[in-house]
């Protein structure tokens, strides 16, 4: 069992080293008004890790896998179609977005950008999306979960190592979220809010034009 504490804290070490989150969390920081609704970004990222890892651990990733295969296979015109609406939705929404965004300054007169108002739930959403999106190529992830799933384990022990697990993989989150609320109002995280509140507005945008194109080319390769 203490091997096992090992590799988690090891896996989940190198896990948690990820600055597209960091990034993200940095840009949502700088964005939305209410700082503290960043930890329901921080709640989606952690509870979806956690919740998709169990997913993997009891086959349920592979069950939904092959129905997914089941239903491209029956019904692949229904699916090509739906995905190649979606794409070409995204598509034309990133592009809309780009395009307010480009000339707003010459509408609003230069104007600062005020923050935006997130909900809770749509922060708690947007980790959720983003976490399964990079859960595609967490490499150490899988591997303890294949060395946890190897060493017949009873469920509780089980159920304590993926929180260990997930407790480091937001750790980084948590103290950027800690360390931001301590600083804020210095000139370096006023300078650091300027400048991610800019980028910020082309975040969504750029996302969906990349979406946009590989829901069409996934869907067309169906």
């Amino acid at each position: 069992m203490l091997w096992l504490i090992c590799a988690a804290l090891t896996a989940s070490f190198f896990d948690c080293l990820n600055p597209s989150a960091i990034a993200q969390q940095m840009l949502l920081m700088a964005m939305v008004r209410q700082k503290r609704s960043v930890l329901f970004f921080i709640a989606g990222i952690g509870l979806t890790n956690f919740g998709m890892g169990l997913a993997v651990y009891y086959g349920l990733a592979a069950w939904a896998s092959r129905l997914f295969s089941a239903a491209a296979a029956s019904y692949p015109s229904y699916l090509r179609a739906a995905l190649l609406t979606a794409g070409l939705a995204s598509l034309a929404l990133g592009t809309g977005l780009a395009a307010r965004e480009r000339y707003r300054p010459a509408a609003d007169g230069g104007t600062a950008k005020p923050p935006a108002v997130l909900s809770p739930l749509a922060l708690f959403i947007m980790g959720s999306a983003f976490c399964g999106v990079e859960l595609t190529s967490a490499l150490p992830y899988f591997s303890f979960i294949a060395m946890t799933a190897g060493a017949n384990i009873p469920q509780s022990a089980v159920l304590f190592l993926f929180c260990v697990y997930n407790f480091v993989y937001v750790l980084p989150l948590l103290l950027l979220y800690a360390g931001y609320n301590r600083l804020r109002g210095t000139a370096a995280v006023a300078c650091a809010e300027r400048v991610m509140g800019k980028i910020s507005s082309y975040v969504m945008p750029g996302a969906l034009a990349i979406l946009g194109p590989a829901l069409v080319f996934y869907g067309a390769s169906l």
